[in-house]
């Protein structure tokens, strides 16, 4: 009844995460797992092979350094799925996006339902839970599912991306304005076993991302002004120490993006920034 779509870097998935899947779903499933081992699909090109060659009307994508802890988590899949009005869930994702190039999280208050374990074992596990579904703007990509029907008015962006960035937000925002509602869900628990970057790559889909979508951000549920303003502050100063951090030259855009997106609250958004570039100087010349 699943379909269970991966972009696998190695080219096959490892036996005890198959095991886990068998163990785990409690509903008949499909793996398509889509051979990337020589790097030669973007993650939009492979899903979208995958969905053509799925054979079931759900699907679920997937990354391959997740684990499930919760039994007959494809039961579930389907009973939320099965709701027309229901085009996508996740388990973790914002109840709003940013005018900004910016990622799903920067929009707090986000949901999380989720474990975060790091590769290393260098941090101890997160865990995060909620209580209740929650209704969403978008996804995040370590694990989503939808429905075969709703990729018939949607599909993932190989035109406009390439790489391994933004395809959830991007089919999140296409699968909203196609009208259909996207949730977090609450009763199933997945372990995500790594971290993503943000690196020169991340920052090229963000603007992507930006400038497809622009005329359309921000866009959210149930969110105040306020808190919109406040978080917008914050975001655009983590967008000025991407560039920073990644070598990666501030443009006019990105100073246009600032001023529609702050107006006079740009002032504040340049003094955090150059202010935090000032402390992390003072205490590195201070250990020296």
């Amino acid at each position: 009844m699943v379909s269970i779509i991966i972009c696998s870097k190695q080219g096959f998935i490892s036996e005890q995460l198959h095991s886990n899947i068998e163990n785990t779903i409690g509903v008949p499933y499909e793996l398509i797992v889509i051979d990337n081992s020589n790097n030669q699909y973007s993650i939009f090109e492979a899903y979208n092979t995958g969905v053509k060659q799925a054979q079931y009307d759900y699907l679920c994508f997937m990354h391959e350094d997740i684990w499930y802890h919760s039994g007959d988590w494809g039961k579930s899949v389907i009973s939320r799925l099965s709701k027309p009005e229901t085009g996508l869930i996740g388990l973790a994702g914002s109840y709003y996006l940013l005018a900004m190039p910016a990622h799903w999280f920067e929009a707090q208050p986000y949901v999380v339902n989720m474990i975060q374990s790091y590769p290393k074992n260098d941090k101890p596990s997160i865990h995060f839970n909620i209580h209740e579904d929650q209704q969403v703007i978008c996804v995040d990509g370590f694990w989503f599912c939808s429905r075969k029907d709703v990729f018939k008015k949607v599909a993932f962006d190989c035109k406009s991306y390439s790489g391994f960035h933004f395809y959830d937000m991007d089919i999140s925002m296409q699968i909203h304005l196609a009208g259909y509602s996207i949730w977090v869900v609450s009763d199933i628990s997945v372990e995500h076993i790594s971290m993503g970057s943000q690196n020169k790559q991340w920052i090229d889909s963000a603007y992507i991302f930006y400038r497809k979508w622009k005329t359309k951000l921000p866009v959210s549920i149930n969110l105040s002004i306020k808190k919109k303003s406040l978080v917008n502050v914050r975001a655009y100063k983590d967008l000025l120490n991407l560039h920073k951090s990644n070598c990666y030259p501030i443009s006019k855009e990105t100073l246009k993006i600032g001023w529609n997106t702050l107006g006079l609250n740009i002032l504040t958004a340049f003094l955090l920034f150059y202010t935090l570039i000032t402390l992390r100087c003072f205490r590195r010349l201070c250990s020296k």
